[in-house]
Formats: structure tokens, sequence, C-alpha cells
């Protein structure tokens, strides 16, 4: 049987692609702890090293305003910050994620 143009069928692996899926978080909990939250997202894929390198620099050099404690491993991100700015923290590591997918693209 013959397949109509522009049906291709999901399991067709010449539409597959070699890339790398690009890293996001895809769960994410917060928690309160003296005052503060502690934040974990875990991500959809384990980050390559130089991801979690890019990652920390990324924070070292321009630390978030309240963010008290930072840490990046392949499997997870975790931060401290006060209530306020957790989801302007969570905004900035899935758009720094972003950058580096496309960088990576380029």
């Amino acid at each position: 049987m013959k397949r109509k143009a522009g049906r291709e069928h999901l399991t067709d692996m010449t539409l597959w692609s070699n890339q790398p899926r690009a890293a996001k978080v895809s769960f994410r909990s917060v928690f309160e702890v003296d005052g503060v939250r502690l934040a974990i997202g875990h991500f959809n894929r384990p980050l390559a090293d130089e991801e979690c390198r890019t990652l920390q620099r990324a924070w070292e050099r321009a630390r978030l305003p309240g963010v008290v404690d930072f840490e990046v491993n392949p499997k997870q991100v975790s931060f401290l910050t006060p209530p306020p700015a957790v989801d302007s923290t969570w905004r900035s590591i899935d758009e720094l994620l972003a950058s580096l997918s496309l960088a990576k693209a380029s």
C-alpha cells in the first residue's frame, strides 16, 4: 500500500533527527526552608559537562538578586531564594538552557 504525500508515519526513521533534544527543566519542586524557598528542577535529559559548566559560570558571573545558593549537576538544578524570586529564577534558567541549545544548533 502506498502512502499519500504528506502523511508520513510517525515511526518513519527518515524523519528522526540526529540532533540531541534541547535541555529543559521538565519537573520542578519548591519547598519552604527557614523562610526561603528551596527549588529543585529535574532536566528532561542529563546535561553534558559543558552545559553544567555553562550554567554554573552564568550564575557566578551574574548572580541573580536574592538567590542565596545555586547548584547544578547533570540531572538537576537547585537554588535557595526568597519566595518572590522563585519564578524569575526559573525563567532565567529556562532562557539560559534555550540559548545553549540555539548555540549548539548554529
